[in-house]
């Protein structure tokens, strides 16, 4: 029969793991915390998990009817990568003035039919070490999360991108580091397949530890003659 002294070395570890546990479910505990403080805790669970729903949106281009508008609205918190160039962040109304500036013929801001959204098709390099970066973090809470990205592409072309979840500060030179060194928390590959319409395409990002994360989304390489321009990129945490 155990002894008292060993229930409460058992009692004392089963403690610890609860902390850790409400820890994993998004609910800030710490493991020198007594039991009843902890066991309450139990009940945070629920509204820091699937219990909640979370939406927001990090880019909607589908209104805007000039250019100029999707650079008013995301020239200063949305960044392009172009590894071969550079290897590093640039912010993407820098990068357009770079190619001659909006009223040039310059692809990164899309063109008619893509509703001004943000085009990709005269990246430098015909590789799939570019990307684009949305520096608006995502305060995610423990649980699933769907991406949604609204695209237009070229009716042959398959664009295979990948969507990286980087865990940051949120500094620039922090987060060009961590593409750099594609120190990603999570990556999930998706296959946009052409189409000559606009098209969503929904990506199950499966079960997410809670914390601050940042949107990469990396493979979007040049092609001659192709087109593809993000739209609308939308995400939802439940």
């Amino acid at each position: 029969m155990p002894t008292i002294a060993e229930y409460l070395e058992e009692l004392n570890k089963q403690r610890t793991q609860l902390a850790e546990n409400l820890n994993t479910m998004g609910v800030q505990a710490n493991v020198t915390e007594k039991m009843n403080t902890l066991v309450p805790k139990v009940l945070q669970i629920q509204h820091s998990g699937s219990g909640t729903v979370k939406e927001n949106v990090l880019l909607d281009t589908n209104s805007f009817t000039s250019k100029q508008e999707t650079v008013s609205a995301y020239g200063e918190s949305i960044y392009i990568y172009e590894s071969t160039s550079a290897e590093t962040l640039q912010k993407y109304a820098d990068v357009i003035e770079k190619w001659g500036g909006v009223s040039s013929t310059n692809n990164f801001v899309g063109n008619a039919s893509a509703k001004y959204g943000i085009a990709v098709s005269n990246w430098s390099e015909n590789e799939a070490g570019t990307g684009i970066l949305f520096a608006s973090p995502l305060e995610l809470r423990t649980g699933k999360l769907l991406i949604t990205i609204n695209a237009s592409l070229s009716s042959w072309m398959n664009q295979k991108l990948y969507l990286n979840l980087i865990k940051s500060d949120g500094t620039v030179s922090d987060l060009s580091n961590k593409i750099t060194d594609a120190d990603f928390t999570y990556t999930f590959d998706l296959i946009f397949a052409g189409s000559t319409s606009l098209k969503d395409q929904i990506m199950n990002c499966g079960n997410i530890i809670a914390g601050t994360y940042y949107l990469y989304i990396s493979g979007t390489e040049k092609a001659d003659n192709s087109n593809f321009s993000y739209n609308k990129i939308e995400y939802l945490n439940y």
